[in-house]
């Protein structure tokens, strides 16, 4: 796909032999402006979204990349900044379809009725790893790209370290030590992507807590879902994906620091509980595989398909 550029403005798109484009997270404002001019040729574009990225904390470093204060502006690397969240909004805007991955992304990027919600699922390499039991309590996560959510925790962290328990993260765990209430960093690092199942897998106790926000109530069930898949059981925030995961049969809710503490006490203590939950996890995630629910894109797309036939059909009769 080539673009034909006059100056800051995509005035055509060379494309040959598609019927369908599918664009992901389309932040750019040249990819933005192609959504339009692939339609004005009779082709069908699905704008694919993960994230209510206009809600992004301003503190998680995407947060300024997307900003559509900072768009046009020579960022660090010298390179002029050309994505903003504004650019993705508009795309949804101009798509033949919007596909999310939660319904409350709906309200965000397909007001005009124009979307449909495919969830996450998991490929098979996420199913069947081994995996050792043990009472180490783990959140696979970073905490620069979720720097509010340890609040929702509490003390409850740093007062299981004070009783002996091990903490550790799965991702950059830079600034999580003090977020948590530690007197450091708990160990963890970067996980190249294909090793990512076997990381959550290593862990004996997850959790995945959320902040009660705007972007949060957006989020998809896909963080305890990967437990589940990998057998790990599970405590997370009670927000409304892993409250739908949760009702399932999967894992446990925590609303408040106390009842953070409690769970993961609990199941640190009870290697019977932690048994429990892994299997009924394991159960969960079996109806999640990705490969039972591909359909459901091929689905879409053809939807979208005949959706822009017959806007041009209508076309050629007006």
């Amino acid at each position: 796909m080539r673009l034909v550029m006059e100056r800051e403005t995509v005035r055509d798109v060379l494309i040959d032999g598609v019927d369908v484009v599918v664009m992901q997270r389309v932040t750019h404002a040249y990819m933005a402006q192609a959504v339009a001019v692939l339609r004005s040729k009779g082709i069908t574009v699905v704008v694919d979204v993960d994230d209510d990225l206009s809600s992004i904390h301003p503190s998680n470093p995407a947060w300024a990349t997307h900003h559509p204060g900072n768009e046009g502006r020579r960022m660090a690397g010298g390179q002029i900044n050309r994505h903003s969240w504004r650019n993705l909004a508009a795309a949804c805007r101009d798509a033949t379809l919007v596909t999310v991955s939660t319904p409350a992304l709906l309200d965000v990027y397909a007001r005009h009725g124009r979307g449909v919600v495919l969830p996450n699922y998991l490929p098979d390499h996420y199913y069947g790893l081994p995996r050792t039991d043990s009472e180490v309590i783990g959140w696979p996560g970073s905490y620069h790209s979720h720097p509010n959510d340890p609040e929702v925790v509490g003390g409850a962290v740093a007062r299981l370290v004070d009783e002996g328990a091990e903490f550790v993260m799965r991702g950059d765990p830079s600034g999580a030590g003090k977020a948590f209430g530690l007197a450091a960093d708990p160990p963890g690092g970067g996980v190249p992507i294909e090793q990512w199942p076997a990381a959550v897998a290593s862990l004996g106790v997850g959790m995945a807590p959320l902040a009660d926000t705007k972007f949060n109530a957006c989020k998809s069930w896909l963080k305890p879902l990967e437990m589940s898949a990998c057998g790990v059981p599970w405590v997370a925030s009670p927000r409304v994906e892993y409250a739908r995961l949760h009702a399932m049969g999967a894992g446990i809710l925590a609303d408040r620091p106390r009842g953070w503490y409690r769970e993961l006490k609990r199941l640190r203590e009870s290697a019977g509980l932690r048994q429990e939950l892994s299997e009924a996890g394991l159960a969960v995630a079996e109806q999640l595989r990705l490969r039972d629910h591909s359909w459901r894109w091929m689905d879409a797309w053809q939807r979208a398909y005949e959706m822009q036939q017959a806007k041009r059909q209508t076309a050629v009769v007006v």
